[in-house]
């Protein structure tokens, strides 16, 4: 009797010795993360900024648990204003830290060489500075659109716009904001401009490419080059796919399973010719629900996971992920189910 007391202690030790450890690396990895950014915030604008919040990112599967996360948010407010440093927690790497206090500065000198380049009723603009950053971030060497203009490493600027003459694209010139900067505008045919997504737009970007006429780019040897969308509409789903596919999208016939529980009728979908495209689809849902594709091959029912848009209050909710690349023709429907499951 006394073994199994001693035993149940034990692991009840063990169990709240490692909830306290969790916490209290927790709390600080967050100290950690403030001091850093705080002390970033000092030597590259020479004031000093709360540290309002501390988002820690998540590790990924193949993380244990209690390893230190990657990098950590750092939401800070200065004379009124608000912004984000990004910093490094494992490893304390000058090169990764960054930041977005001179983001509406340098963003507002960029959309106005925008608009004076480009033909368009509206336009919405983000920069980006090398692959790892986002979200207008930018490291302690650019302070200001000038140096963003001189720094020679990789940037890569997106503009979104309504109204545009396709024809005015080309007038937007990448050299002016270094030897290694890229453009992407995309052509909106209706709806709000987003919140742009990270990244040189090459293809459809997930939470508004049902409303996406073209996406015009800039190739690595600095030419301009673009992919024009068709959309097609039938019930609460949408299909955009390049013009030169010629994608046609029907009612159709399909099996299912019993216990599926269907947002969507059945459709068959044939396209022509490469490119990749998406599907859409407006369904009655709650943010934490798992929706998938349904299609058959062969006489097995397969499910491919439709994620969320993200976007607030999109017109389509549910976006599948980029598929096409040659000519084909399948069934399939949408479906609210569990993709984790094991369907066999």
């Amino acid at each position: 009797m006394r073994r199994k007391i001693f035993s149940a202690l034990f692991v009840l030790c063990v169990t709240v010795f490692s909830a306290g450890c969790g916490i209290i690396g927790g709390l600080s990895y967050e100290m950690t993360a403030r001091d850093r950014a705080q002390r970033y915030v000092t030597e590259k604008y020479g004031f000093t900024a709360d540290a309002e919040r501390v988002i820690l990112t998540e590790n990924s599967w193949l993380e244990f648990t209690w390893e230190a996360p990657q990098s950590a948010h750092v939401l800070m407010k200065h004379g009124g204003r608000e912004f984000t440093v990004l910093v490094p927690i494992r490893e304390d790497d000058p090169e990764f830290i960054c930041d977005n206090y001179e983001a509406e500065e340098i963003c507002a000198e960029i959309r106005g060489y925008a608009e004076s380049c480009l033909e368009c009723d509206e336009i919405a603009v983000r920069a980006d500075y090398g692959n790892p950053y986002g979200n207008h971030l930018l490291p302690k060497d650019i302070r200001s659109a000038g140096e963003l203009k001189r720094s020679e490493r990789d940037k890569i600027i997106t503009v979104f716009a309504k109204g545009l003459d396709p024809a005015s694209a080309e007038n937007l010139d990448p050299s002016e904001y270094g030897t290694d900067t890229h453009f992407s505008i995309v052509e909106m045919r209706d709806g709000d401009l987003p919140e742009i997504p990270y990244g040189l737009i090459r293809e459809l970007p997930a939470q508004c490419g049902w409303s996406v006429a073209a996406v015009h780019y800039t190739d690595n040897d600095g030419s301009w080059k673009h992919v024009a969308y068709d959309r097609t509409v039938l019930d609460n789903v949408c299909l955009v796919m390049p013009s030169e596919c010629h994608a046609e999208i029907e009612r159709a016939e399909g099996p299912g399973m019993p216990d599926d529980d269907p947002v969507t009728e059945w459709y068959r979908i044939r396209y022509h010719g490469e490119g990749y495209g998406a599907l859409y689809a407006d369904a009655d849902m709650e943010q934490d629900e798992e929706f998938c594709i349904e299609y058959e091959h062969n006489g097995q029912a397969y499910y491919e996971r439709m994620p969320h848009t993200g976007g607030d209050d999109p017109e389509y909710g549910l976006c599948s992920n980029r598929w096409g690349s040659s000519g084909s023709e399948f069934v399939f429907r949408v479906v609210r189910r569990d993709y984790r499951r094991n369907y066999e």
